[in-house]
């Protein structure tokens, strides 16, 4: 599976994640609206995920359970243009903000950790002050740090090289999965996300269930997960297909348009 695949989401909301050192303006001015970014596991309406707090399992016999569930994600990019690929010119710049034009705004150049809840709350992770305007997409790598960023590296010795960490019990014997799987995401605001004085949460959920699930809907033993495997490819191909986000001012953990007919 080609690492470089985008995966076009779509996003009513924003995944925005930010430390305050990594964003691209001040973010004390006056044009800058604080944004709650908060995470929760979906579950599929198959009957493949059973949520026994707090943790997931996954598969009607109960065999797989995931407790704990961490991703790597840099490179976050609000973008006004719908044309602009942001992550890809920056990088193409050799990181140089300057030369890409004013439609990008970094939002993290450094490598974030997210823990991704396995029960069935909906947890606020990052409060993230984003700049009052109109962006038509985000854009994000879900990647490894690379090894230059050595504070991340030193304060996640478990994740150096790795961009995915999930750690579980299969048949009750425990396990620990990890990948390096990359993948660039695209992900489109439909309508236009409008950041104003009345934005105050974002949801962003993944369907985690499903990762450990082949095409027929049965169970994958992620210690088969080995390097070449058809299982390794089958699970890293579900986790770049399962980011998607929404606006939430109501922490409901559902997308305020349709939840409210909108």
């Amino acid at each position: 599976m080609e690492a470089r695949y985008l995966y076009n989401i779509r996003l009513v909301g924003v995944i925005a994640l930010c430390t305050l050192a990594a964003c691209s303006s001040d973010i004390t001015g006056g044009n800058r609206q604080p944004v709650r970014l908060s995470f929760t596991t979906k579950v599929s309406s198959a009957p493949a995920a059973i949520r026994i707090s707090p943790d997931l399992v996954v598969g009607a016999a109960g065999d797989l359970i995931l407790t704990k569930v961490q991703v790597v994600i840099g490179k976050v990019e609000l973008d006004e243009n719908d044309a602009t690929d942001c992550v890809s010119e920056i990088e193409a710049t050799g990181d140089d903000h300057a030369e890409v034009g004013q439609e990008c705004e970094d939002v993290s150049r450094d490598p974030v950790l997210v823990d991704i809840p396995v029960d069935a709350a909906l947890h606020s992770v990052i409060n993230v002050p984003l700049a009052q305007g109109t962006y038509t997409k985000l854009e994000a790598k879900l990647e490894s740090a690379r090894d230059n960023a050595t504070a991340f590296n030193a304060a996640n010795p478990n994740l150096v090289g790795k961009s995915v960490r999930v750690e579980g019990t299969y048949k009750g014997t425990p396990f620990v999965f990890t990948s390096a799987v990359r993948a660039g995401l695209e992900m489109e605001f439909s309508p236009p996300l409008v950041i104003d004085a009345t934005t105050m949460n974002a949801t962003v959920t993944l369907d985690v269930a499903k990762w450990f699930l082949d095409g027929s809907g049965a169970v994958i033993d992620p210690n088969t997960a080995t390097a070449g495997s058809n299982a390794l490819q089958v699970i890293e191909d579900n986790i770049r297909r399962s980011f998607h986000a929404f606006q939430d001012n109501d922490e409901s953990g559902a997308d305020d348009h349709t939840e409210h007919g909108g």
